[in-house]
Parts: C-alpha cells; structure tokens; sequence
C-alpha cells in the first residue's frame, strides 16, 4: 500500500494561460517536456531527501541515496515515480510502515515532489517559449 502524491498547479497561472493558447499543442508538449526532463528532475529532487544513517556511511554501506534508486513510468500527462526492486525498503521510512512503525513518515518522496514543481514548470515555460520561434 502505497501513497499517491498529485500535484496541482496553483499559482501557476503564467503556464494555464500558455496552455490555453496552445491548446492544440498543449498535451503534446507537456508529455514531451516531463519525457525529456520532468522526471529526471523529480527523481533528484527526491533522491537528495533520501535519508542516510552515518552508521552506513562510517561502515561503507553503498546506499539507496548514491545508487540512483528510483524509476519513472511516464503516461499521458504525467508520470509515476516509485523505488526499483532492490530498493522497496525506501517505502518503509517514508510512509512510516513495516520495520519503521515507531518512526514518524519521513516523507521524502512528497517534499522532492514539491521542490520538483517550480523547475519542472520552468521547462514547460522554456517548452511553451519555444512554440513561438
């Protein structure tokens, strides 16, 4: 069981209106944009709130936060951002489940999510931009 994060646009007004005035553009370059880099950035964003015990760092442990763990599935207008296989556990610490019951959620994935808004609505501004040259 695992949350589901959306993102609205709120205070984003300059990109609705850029996509009102291209409407007929519009989808296809929201899908290309977030294709390109939309989430690329989400991913790094994320990943830098990945935590990391300094217990693991002193002994050497390769961890989730330098092993690129996460993965992008895009679909129209969007995409889903989740941890590979390998690295399932960062579910746990995040939503505060499993072996992190005790723990409060640490919630890295919502706060990369947030902080990826702003640059990702930055790309689709330079992807609208480049509509007119």
């Amino acid at each position: 069981m695992a949350d589901r994060w959306e993102v609205t646009l709120k205070g984003h007004d300059q990109l609705l209106v850029k996509m009102q005035n291209y409407s007929k553009e519009s989808e296809r370059v929201i899908n290309d944009t977030l294709k390109k880099s939309g989430g690329e950035i989400a991913t790094d964003k994320i990943t830098n709130f990945i935590p990391v015990s300094a217990e693991q760092l002193r002994s050497g442990h390769r961890h989730a936060k330098s092993s690129k763990p996460l993965t992008v599935t895009y679909f129209n207008l969007g995409f889903r951002v989740r941890p590979k296989g390998n690295f399932d556990y960062l579910k746990y610490p995040d939503l505060g489940i499993g072996t992190s019951k005790k723990n409060k959620p640490q919630e890295f994935m919502r706060r990369g999510l947030e902080i990826a808004l702003d640059p990702i609505t930055d790309e689709l501004m330079r992807a609208f931009d480049a509509l007119n040259k």
